[in-house]
């Protein structure tokens, strides 16, 4: 049986056009031209977590213990605020913000140490989560939707924590503003304490496809073109974006829309210099939040610096 529609007037033969019709060409188009290496830190076409499909399967991931998609398992976290105790960064009365804060997985193991806990997302879907699990427990913590690279505290909390790596996916102007900020939001001698990516973390891997019925980016039929973008520097760092573009033929963007996810994978003597120059004072830098050793082949680094 053969296709017998007529072809797309002006498609050269065997022209893949000349039965998908014009609408469908424009789409491929559109999507074609959407595969282009990024300009540095160039943002998202769109705000993943105001999309309410998205934001209900990144809440998933936060809380499948199972997989580190989005958050660090339980034991983990179990981990990483047992090390805050033993370090006197966290207990009964410490004023601590959770930047970042998610459904509340830390902020909640921090608030049953006695800890005064303020935890700020933009994800009112994993906000709304944490409300229900703190009022469940009877757990007071002050859960806000804020843009903490807005943050406008001073001299509010003896330790402020963020977790899973944001401060690396911040260009370095947006970075440095924000550990301005941070410093400014604790007492003096305040604790910052967050974990940041290494080069090995994001390795480059290419490009990669996904044809889904239905799945974490949209309800219904769609292809995912994925590819990553890495960039090393002379000492040691590298900037690398993971590009998602969507294609659904439905939407304001033309059916076709682009996400970044940008990380700035640092070593240990490039982090230090970061914080140095925003005033800190570094007394740690350990593999992970928990305080496991620096190794060789590690992908994260977590450090702890005061105010000074």
């Amino acid at each position: 049986m053969t296709d017998e529609r007529p072809p797309v007037a002006g498609a050269p033969p065997g022209d893949a056009r000349a039965s998908a019709g014009p609408d469908v060409a424009a789409l491929l188009a559109r999507a074609v031209a959407a595969c282009r290496p990024p300009t540095p830190f160039e943002p998202s076409e769109a705000p993943f977590w105001d999309d309410p499909h998205i934001a209900a399967h990144l809440l998933a991931a936060h809380l499948d213990d199972a997989v580190a998609a989005a958050s660090r398992p339980g034991v983990e976290l179990d981990r990483a605020v047992a090390a805050l105790l033993a370090r006197g960064l966290a207990g009964p009365g410490v004023r601590v913000l959770d930047l970042g804060c998610g459904p509340g997985l830390v902020a909640q193991r921090l608030a049953r140490l006695g800890c005064r806990v303020t935890g700020v997302d933009l994800s009112a879907s994993s906000l709304d989560h944490a409300r229900r699990a703190a009022l469940a427990e009877g757990l007071a913590i002050d859960y806000r939707r804020v843009d903490f690279r807005e943050l406008g505290d001073v001299a509010r909390y003896d330790l402020v924590l963020q977790s899973y790596g944001e401060l690396s996916t911040f260009a370095p102007d947006v970075r440095d503003d924000l550990l301005a900020r941070v410093r400014r939001a604790l007492v003096p001698g305040g604790a910052f304490v967050f974990d940041a990516s290494r080069p090995r973390h994001h390795p480059p891997t290419g490009r990669r496809w996904e044809a889904s019925p239905g799945g974490f980016w949209r309800p219904g039929p769609h292809l995912v073109l994925e590819e990553r973008f890495v960039t090393p520097a002379p000492d040691g760092t590298q900037v690398a974006c993971d590009q998602y573009v969507v294609v659904d033929g439905t939407g304001e963007a033309g059916g076709v829309t682009t996400y970044r996810m940008w990380f700035h994978d640092h070593t240990p003597a490039s982090l230090t210099g970061v914080l140095e120059a925003a005033g800190f004072v570094v007394e740690e830098v350990c593999g992970s939040l928990a305080g496991d050793p620096v190794t060789d082949d590690g992908e994260w680094l977590a450090v702890v610096a005061r105010t000074g």
